[in-house]
């Protein structure tokens, strides 16, 4: 098997898997798992606008708005026009969107360190610095060498 068919394979067989785990983590929180990465993805970053959020998403800003919308009847988020630009939309985390972004969070590095428990020692090191080089890549970021 060609190296590009092994990698897509393997591509593959990842995305189930923290496909599922990303189910699990969002039951945590009670909420979907596109709500569980919004509210995570607000809470590593602080006040975030709508058209940013969608594009780290990767969905129609109209979509993130719906989304968010959402969120906030819940009690998730609150919206503010933006400081800078009248505008824009700045998203922050309520307290109730901080203790379930904590939860999912929890609920994520525990799924993953059970993972990484799972692969033979003598393999983690190797296996968590070619995740960090991927996740660079996904990033957009430039592999290094």
């Amino acid at each position: 098997m060609a190296d590009q068919e092994r990698f897509a394979r393997a591509v593959h067989i990842i995305a189930r898997g923290l496909s599922r785990i990303a189910r699990e983590r969002a039951r945590a929180g009670d909420v979907t798992p596109q709500q569980a990465e919004t509210l995570q993805l607000i809470a590593d970053r602080g006040a975030v606008s709508t058209s940013s959020l969608a594009l780290m998403l990767g969905i129609d800003p109209s979509t993130a708005s719906r989304n968010l919308a959402g969120l906030e009847r819940a009690g998730f988020v609150s919206r503010k026009k933006g400081a800078d630009d009248g505008r824009q939309t700045d998203v922050r985390l309520t307290p109730r969107g901080k203790r379930t972004a904590d939860a999912v969070s929890t609920e994520a590095t525990q799924a993953f360190a059970s993972l990484l428990e799972r692969l033979p020692k003598a393999d983690r090191v190797r296996v968590v610095e070619s995740l960090e080089v991927l996740a660079k890549t996904l990033d957009g970021e430039p592999a290094p060498g």
